[in-house]
């Protein structure tokens, strides 16, 4: 019964409503509401404070959520520890990437990975936001960054490496550039999130997405900085062609990153490692 009060409060902080709190438990907003109501009775202090429109947190129910979470994240770690002690991968896998990396990279390896352990069951979130790792509950984050918060264990998987990509129909009416400066006399295809935000030669195709940009450099606009894993099918399709090799040095890693915890589930440990084997 603790258990699930706990759960109970829990859903309703983070969902900000009986409503919400209800649909994510599987209850009616009946039930939810019933459910405060015994465990503040069983306290005799008033956990929430409700109103028309919004339910708040008093400061004894910020008190019982934020250690209501540590005791949940450690009864789900005892549970995990003791079923998994055969090593079977099972369960579920909840992992967090970038919109793109996360597509391109990441899916195609949680598929295979699924695909070889039929009790897996696989959550990803692609998206450019940073999640709370804690209250979403996700299990491994991969980040592109260049520098770490220090509460994550980080298992460093590559170099975020980037280039200069144009597709052969550009390069047949401009002469290939031998030296950075020389993008000054050729069209460039800008993207608002390149690290290194080259500010030489004319931009021709301004966007704020990687993908855009690749289709614009495919298309023979010009000359567009690419991150390596994206370009990469198209190289070796001849789509594209990379231009001064090295010349862009990386700025930022690729990580995984997930809690310090003594015990790391089988599905965490196998993904890491799928990960770090596929990066190298």
């Amino acid at each position: 019964m603790i258990h699930e009060s706990v759960q109970l409060l829990v859903a309703i902080a983070d969902a900000g409503s009986f409503t919400a709190a209800a649909a994510r438990l599987g209850l009616t907003p009946s039930a939810v509401s019933k459910g405060v109501t015994r465990v503040e009775a069983r306290l005799g202090v008033r956990l929430l404070q409700r109103t028309t429109r919004r339910v708040a947190l008093t400061d004894a129910g910020e008190a019982y959520v934020a250690r209501g979470r540590q005791l949940l994240d450690e009864f789900e770690a005892l549970e995990r520890e003791l079923s998994s002690r055969d090593k079977t991968i099972r369960g579920t896998l909840r992992v967090s990437a970038p919109t793109v990396y996360g597509s391109v990279k990441v899916a195609p390896l949680l598929v295979e990975l699924a695909r070889k352990h039929a009790e897996l069951e696989v959550d990803l979130k692609c998206e450019d936001r940073l999640v709370d790792m804690v209250v979403e509950r996700i299990d491994v984050a991969v980040r592109i960054a260049s520098a770490l918060p220090a509460e994550f264990v980080a298992r460093e998987l590559a170099d975020d490496r980037r280039g200069l990509y144009a597709s052969p129909s550009y390069l047949r009416g401009a002469r290939a550039p031998r030296t950075l400066d020389d993008l000054a006399s050729h069209a460039l295809i800008a993207y608002s999130g390149a690290p290194t935000r080259l500010r030489r030669g004319r931009a021709v195709f301004a966007t704020d997405s990687i993908l855009a940009a690749r289709e614009a450099a495919r298309g023979g606009l010009g000359i567009a900085e690419l991150p390596e894993y994206l370009a990469h099918d198209d190289v070796a399709s001849g789509s594209l062609r990379e231009l001064l090799p090295g010349a862009l040095p990386a700025t930022r890693k690729i990580y995984a990153l997930y809690l310090p915890s003594r015990y790391l589930p089988p599905q965490v440990r196998a993904f890491i490692e799928v990960l770090a084997k596929a990066s190298r």
